[in-house]
């Protein structure tokens, strides 16, 4: 068996907010538009997991991405570093993603007052969210 302390330390890594591309998220902008695409399931495993590339575009860095779960575009508004827009890249698949119960809860608890749309997410507050909705590690 692992030694205690191994165990306690990878409770404690858990515990903290891995770093994701940018540092705000206007999270329900994101994920509750139906026409981003997104599931709090793709959104999570897909941003903690993904490569981008960037390009300038109107002003905004545009990031493409991709992940081994889902392949998407990113809107940063360079100036504060916040992804203000994130859409799944459906090209060449039938339908787009719908959001499942889970998604739509979230965006019902989270996302009503117009306060909270127009939130940014700080790395810490998606990763309270994303934690729950992380993919098993495959060994």
């Amino acid at each position: 068996p692992p030694h205690p302390n191994f165990v306690s330390g990878v409770a404690a890594m858990a515990e903290k907010a891995p770093g994701l591309q940018q540092e705000r998220y206007k999270l329900c902008n994101i994920i509750c538009k139906p026409r981003n695409g997104w599931t709090l399931h793709t959104f999570c495993n897909g941003s903690y997991s993904a490569i981008c590339t960037q390009n300038w575009r109107l002003g905004y860095r545009e990031n493409q991405c991709v992940s081994p779960y889902v392949q998407f575009k990113e809107k940063v508004m360079m100036e504060t570093a916040t992804v203000v827009d994130s859409t799944v890249c459906t090209r060449g698949k039938s339908e787009r993603p719908e959001a499942d119960s889970v998604t739509r809860s979230f965006c019902f608890k989270r996302c009503q007052d117009t306060i909270d749309r127009e939130k940014e997410w700080t790395h810490e507050d998606v990763w309270e969210v994303c934690r729950h909705h992380m993919a098993p590690a495959s060994s």
